[in-house]
């Protein structure tokens, strides 16, 4: 009911129909719970309607091929007509397009404007992804300080990817002060929503000591919920883990482990 509330108090500023508004609330519940068929037809009456929500998830819808044909032409220009008018998910849809060269030709300096665009309206995932663009020096002159930047605003509002990225600038000295103990943090907060990279670089730190006291119990710990998601090197790294601990306390562990839940932000 909020929900469609607020998207119907924005129709009203914006000029869209309160009936698009509320098929596009009806379509996206439908598209979360994967009712394809009930999305489309939602999403679609909106969409046609003028609704820039509405035509940023039938883009997806199509991108995907989400219960419908696969068509990223369609889902390019109805991306575009919601970006024009200022949807953040259109924008954030429109970079990753560009930067992965997904049914058009790979153009990071595009991607920057579509990601920028997002980013500005405050939308983590584009935060995270125009200071990789930084990072990197893709499309953009590469600066640390301004991926830095963007890498904590994102970070700061709990998005594990930037969390992570962050506390790679940290270690390394890039474009802020190093710092380890501060990097260890912001690993330990990502690793702890379950970002399978994060959690093995925490594995590291510990066993290692770095930034952190050392605990093989707890770089056990780490390396095996990261194994479980297959992160590279972690299912290696067990054995020579476990091997620094009694049959009891590596059995304590994976059991700790297997009770263990991410937090959620």
């Amino acid at each position: 009911m909020i929900l469609k509330a607020g998207l119907i108090a924005t129709a009203a500023l914006l000029g869209f129909s309160s009936f698009a508004i509320a098929d596009t609330a009806a379509g996206i519940k439908a598209l979360a719970d994967r009712n394809y068929a009930t999305a489309y037809r939602e999403l679609k009456l909106a969409a046609d309607a003028g609704d820039p929500a509405a035509q940023a998830n039938l883009a997806l819808m199509y991108a995907k091929g989400l219960g419908i044909e696969h068509d990223m032409p369609e889902a390019m220009r109805l991306a575009q007509l919601a970006a024009i008018k200022g949807n953040a998910q259109a924008e954030l849809f429109l970079g990753m397009t560009y930067a992965k060269g997904w049914g058009v030709e790979q153009n990071y300096a595009e991607a920057s404007h579509w990601y920028q665009m997002a980013a500005d309206q405050g939308d983590t995932r584009a935060q995270t992804e125009i200071a990789s663009l930084y990072e990197d020096g893709f499309g953009v002159g590469q600066d640390y300080k301004v991926a830095a930047i963007y890498y904590r605003s994102a970070a700061d509002k709990g998005l594990a990817k930037a969390e992570y990225n962050l506390a790679d600038l940290m270690e390394r000295g890039k474009g802020l002060k190093r710092d380890m103990p501060q990097a260890f943090s912001w690993y330990l907060k990502a690793a702890k929503q379950g970002y399978a990279p994060a959690q093995e670089k925490v594995s590291e730190m510990y066993a290692s000591g770095t930034g952190v006291k050392t605990d093989a119990q707890q770089a056990y710990f780490w390396s095996t919920l990261a194994a479980k998601q297959n992160e590279k090197n972690a299912e290696r790294r067990l054995a020579m883990l476990g091997a620094k601990l009694s049959a009891d306390q590596a059995s304590e562990v994976r059991q700790s482990a297997a009770n263990w839940k991410p937090s959620v932000k």
